[in-house]
């Protein structure tokens, strides 16, 4: 068993970019988000919590958006089954199922989409010190994240779902700022919920925004 106490959630979301000022333009304007300079990129916040980060990707680093899990002794890199990564980092949670109920423009969800589900279980289990129980992840009885077979339209990876106000009225806005649909859903969790791409490709998924995490 880990020795480690199970990850409640996360710190934000993480998008590496080869186009970081357009990237940050088309986020700002689809979320609202208050976007604030930092050494390493710009952070953006909902309120006094930070839903996500923007910086430039490195040579021969992954582009698209990556998971900031919550609780690690020091910053790591977690390298799972499919190629799929995430990091962890130092601190609490800042969304999930014990954190403060979600807000239009913070992360409500997570999904990991897995080629091989019962390597991705193993790994992520252990690692996170989770358990699996029906196609949901869970601590302490708390749905955290939710695991499906990879499919057409999401390849293997996590998708972190953002609450939003007015559905229908964002994802009008993604196709305006030069972003794609990429799946219109009745997601077992969230209801209704879309799951789109950037200009750059970078994958993120939608729903209206739930009173607690996940419903």
């Amino acid at each position: 068993m880990p020795s480690h106490p199970p990850v409640r959630g996360l710190r934000c979301a993480e998008l590496t970019t080869s186009e970081f000022d357009s990237a940050v333009r088309f986020h700002e304007r689809l979320f609202g988000w208050t976007v604030l300079q930092t050494e390493s990129g710009v952070d953006c916040w909902v309120g006094e919590r930070r839903s996500a980060r923007i910086r430039s990707a490195k040579s021969g680093e992954a582009r698209g958006w990556r998971l900031v899990f919550a609780g690690a002794d020091q910053d790591v890199t977690l390298a799972g089954p499919d190629d799929t990564t995430a990091w962890m980092a130092r601190g609490r949670a800042q969304h999930g199922p014990w954190a403060p109920a979600p807000r239009d423009g913070e992360p409500c969800w997570l999904d990991l989409a897995a080629d091989e589900v019962e390597r991705a279980d193993s790994f992520w289990t252990e690692t996170l010190n989770w358990r699996v129980e029906n196609d949901t992840y869970t601590v302490a009885g708390r749905a955290v994240a939710g695991r499906a077979p990879s499919g057409t339209t999401v390849d293997a990876g996590w998708v972190c779902y953002v609450g939003v106000r007015d559905l229908d009225a964002t994802v009008g806005r993604v196709e305006e700022l030069g972003g794609r649909v990429l799946d219109k859903l009745e997601h077992p969790v969230l209801g209704s919920a879309v799951v789109f791409a950037d200009p750059s490709g970078a994958v993120l998924g939608l729903t209206a925004t739930t009173k607690s995490w996940g419903s």
